[in-house]
This record gives C-alpha cells, structure tokens and sequence, in this order.
C-alpha cells in the first residue's frame, strides 16, 4: 500500500475504487467497470472509451504546495478520435489551476496540460507511447512543479526526455473540485480507451534534488512508499 504524508488520492484499482491515501475520497465507478487481471496477477481497471470513467468527491490541493505528482500504471492503445485523460477535472480555463493529464489523440505524446494566467497551455513529452510501449503497460509519472516552471516526465522509473519549461505564470490547482481518473469534462472525445492501476496523486511543498525525485519514480513504479 502506498503513502505519503503528502498523498492526495491512491486508487489501486483492486476490484474497487476505494482511496487508499488516508484521506477517504473514495470513487464512484461510471459505465461499465470492469475489473481484470493483469499478466503479473495484480488487479486493474479497464477503460473502454466509451462513458467509462471514476470521479471522486470534491477536493483541492494544499495552495501551500507548489508541486503536483501524478503516476499510473498505465495501458493504452493509439486512438484516432480522443484524447485519452488520465486524470482531469470538469472544466478548465486561462486562469484557474486544473489537473489534465492525457495522451494527445492519434499520437504517442504524452501531456500535462496547464494555465499560465493568460493562456491555456501544454507541456508534452513527445513519443513517450511510441513502440515498445504502444499498448503495453508501462509505468507514467509526472511531476509538474509550478513554482520552478518545469515539468519532469518518467517513463518506468526513469526520465524520459529533459524537463519541460511552462509559459507565464503557471497557476496550481488548487480549486476544490471533482477529479475524474480517465476522463476529463466527462464528454465522449475526452475519455480513456485501455487500462489503469495504481493511480497515484500527490503534492510537494517544492520539487525535490533530482536524484530524490528519480528514486520516488522508482518507488511509484515497484508500488512502494515514496520517500519525500
């Protein structure tokens, strides 16, 4: 079991979608549901496309934090019709933090999707599905750090690409407000088509040294306590 004196929200995904964080924010499974099991005997949750999504009770993240750190595991097929969101929220806009991670239709890139106070805007790890990794599980990690301007992409434990500058002013998400793990808006071209587990959503008061955040990658990905 995960924790972290800083975890938001841990969803394993076995055969429920209870939060193991501590904090009690529970989900709510939207269409079908359907847990299966994977190649190493763990447990996960597939996502069909189609209205398939977990929302959780309203929360926002500590405005004290200035990082945010999501990780998955994470199965998903190229689709040439939507983009397939990882975690989101209901709404966005140029000037209020949301949470928006997917991968961007009919390509391998992954993206961490932000505002900057003027704009909307996107930070991408291009090719991060590409083979060997198109539909194949693989563990995702992101770590945006707003205060720093950057953000970190991890693909199983280890970095993938350099680190991302944002635009502006990059606004945390804060706001208290319902997450959706495998969709965003809830609408039909902004949903996941593939499988999660071990969905794992955590806040840093600053970005750690390099090498601590590379050592939590690993951690994350062989399902152990990150070390903040």
């Amino acid at each position: 079991m995960l924790w972290s004196r800083n975890l938001q929200l841990h969803y394993p995904f076995q055969n429920t979608a209870l939060d193991y964080s501590g904090n009690a924010r529970h989900g709510t499974v939207n269409g079908s549901g359907v847990y299966v099991t994977r190649p190493d005997g763990g447990r996960c949750l597939y996502f069909d496309g189609v209205g398939d999504y977990v929302a959780t009770p309203s929360f926002g993240l500590p405005a004290t934090h200035t990082v945010v750190v999501f990780a998955a595991d994470v199965r998903c097929k190229l689709n040439p019709t939507i983009n397939q969101e990882f975690i989101g929220e209901n709404s966005n806009s140029a000037t209020v933090g949301a949470l928006y991670c997917y991968r961007r239709l009919n390509l391998a890139t992954l993206r961490w999707f932000y505002a900057d106070g003027s704009i909307n805007a996107v930070a991408s790890a291009f090719g991060y599905f590409a083979a060997p990794y198109e539909d194949v599980w693989l563990h995702l990690c992101v770590a945006c750090d707003y205060q720093g301007k950057y953000v970190y992409f991890y693909q199983n434990g280890k970095p993938f690409g350099s680190p991302v500058a944002m635009s502006g002013t990059p606004v945390f998400p804060s706001t208290a407000r319902v997450k959706y793990i495998g969709s965003h808006s809830t609408t039909s071209n902004l949903l996941t088509d593939g499988y999660l587990a071990n969905v794992y959503l955590g806040t840093l008061p600053t970005m750690p040294p390099a090498a601590q955040m590379l050592a939590n990658a690993n951690r994350l990905m062989l399902g152990m306590n990150p070390i903040w």
